[in-house]
């Protein structure tokens, strides 16, 4: 199975409000970005049932990006939560947002 990536759109107390795949063009998923002025976006991904949930190089980079590019926008990057199987590994538990 191979990676899935979503941004979930989160209210104040960060609780789901919409969840958008990251297969969907990009001015619809900036749309509803700039549109539900959240403040506060997740990003949840998916691996494998015997995937590890270890955030890799390239998954820090990528919550390190799409933290910085959220700034201009007046969002913030609430947590990037890496499922695989019944594990999950939390950015912001571990202390990395």
């Amino acid at each position: 199975m191979e990676d899935e990536l979503a941004i979930a759109i989160l209210d104040g107390a960060w609780r789901p409000q919409r969840l958008l795949t990251l297969r969907q063009d990009w001015h619809g998923l900036l749309y509803h970005l700039l549109r539900d002025e959240g403040g506060w976006v997740a990003l949840i991904q998916r691996r494998g049932i015997h995937a590890s949930p270890m955030p890799c190089w390239h998954d820090v980079a990528l919550t390190r990006t799409i933290a910085r590019s959220l700034r201009p926008l007046e969002m913030m990057l609430a947590d990037h939560v890496i499922h695989a199987g019944e594990t999950r590994f939390s950015f912001r538990a571990a202390g990395l947002l």
